[in-house]
């Protein structure tokens, strides 16, 4: 049976659960030593529940103001050590919030099978507080204030697509950022697009760690905004905060793709015109996706992600490009 000291993440998966780009966390590893991952038969990095733990205080705490090469060295202990005086710093300058301060991501969770494990969570993380425990998602509609909670945690034995329709109404309606369905059964078609439907699909059975893993991303918005913005009030004018990140730089600039698209290839090849033309509207979406305007602090995630994800694919295509062009002995 695999145990969790045997259970290893693949750098994308660490990548999506920590929000650490892939290129960033390997600046981190290569400059810092922040963590030392495994190695798999085919050099593959795998990183371990601890080093995802670790990983996730590190962003959270330069997501809050400290820098990466002041905190590179500390063992867990002392990085979270240093999220609790943050998380009470920025409890303390709330003080007409008391009851929900900023920098807490408040959980509100439906089941019985899942409750000692979100328990758990949220006794081993500051940032989390669980401020109502019930039932049914029933009791959820009659008992919560909406907008008085950022994260829906519920329990499902069986998901059908009916099921998501019923999730999201719930969502809507308690005004919460993103919810966490914990599940026993169901179709991969119909799990697999809930992410972009602010819901986290996590197959039953679920511990402590993995509670924690999946309210990263609500964490890390609490602690950079504090409370998000409701329906309730106007947004126009606000500024919402995209998750920091350092971007991969441009190997090729606008005029060399120009250059190289009118290139005829000594072996007939076409590679490097159509790279370049892919190459280029790469560069143009990911131009947009940084201007593109930010309505709420979804859309803020959902553009930084996307910025985030095209510079990486802009960067591997360059790279591409760049051994093509080797190849056929054409220079710049």
């Amino acid at each position: 049976m695999k145990t969790q000291e045997d259970e290893f993440f693949e750098i994308s998966a660490v990548a999506r659960l920590t929000g650490i780009s892939s290129h960033v966390l390997r600046v981190w590893e290569r400059r810092y030593g922040v963590v030392e991952p495994h190695r798999s038969d085919s050099k593959r990095r795998r990183y371990s529940r601890d080093d995802i733990q670790r990983l996730s205080l590190l962003k959270t705490l330069v997501d809050n103001g400290h820098a990466i090469g002041t905190i590179a060295k500390l063992g867990t202990e002392q990085l979270e050590e240093r999220l609790s005086n943050a998380l009470e710093a920025r409890a303390a300058d709330d003080s007409l919030e008391t009851a929900a301060p900023a920098g807490v991501c408040r959980v509100v969770m439906s089941g019985t099978k899942i409750r000692q494990a979100v328990r758990s969570a949220a006794d081993l993380t500051p940032a989390l507080r669980i401020v109502g425990e019930f039932t049914t998602p029933e009791e959820i509609l009659a008992s919560l204030r909406p907008g008085s909670a950022d994260l829906l945690i519920l329990e499902r034995d069986t998901i059908f697509p009916e099921d998501i329709v019923e999730i999201q109404a719930l969502v809507a309606e308690t005004k919460v950022r993103r919810a966490i369905l914990v599940y026993q059964f169901a179709r991969e078609d119909t799990i697999q697009p809930l992410d972009i439907k602010r819901i986290t699909a996590l197959r039953a059975p679920v511990d402590a760690a993995e509670i924690q893993l999946a309210c990263i991303a609500d964490i890390q918005l609490a602690l950079r905004s504090g409370r998000p913005e409701t329906s309730g009030g106007s947004a126009e004018g606000a500024v919402f905060q995209r998750p920091a990140g350092e971007l991969p730089a441009r190997i090729f600039n606008d005029e060399q793709l120009v250059r190289v698209a009118r290139i005829s290839s000594i072996v007939k090849c076409e590679c490097p015109q159509h790279l370049a033309n892919l190459l280029s509207s790469l560069v143009a979406f990911e131009r947009y996706s940084e201007q593109c305007e930010d309505r709420s602090h979804e859309d803020a995630a959902l553009h930084g992600y996307l910025h985030r994800t095209t510079a990486q694919c802009r960067l591997g295509m360059e790279e591409a490009l760049r051994e093509v062009l080797a190849q056929e002995g054409i220079e710049l």
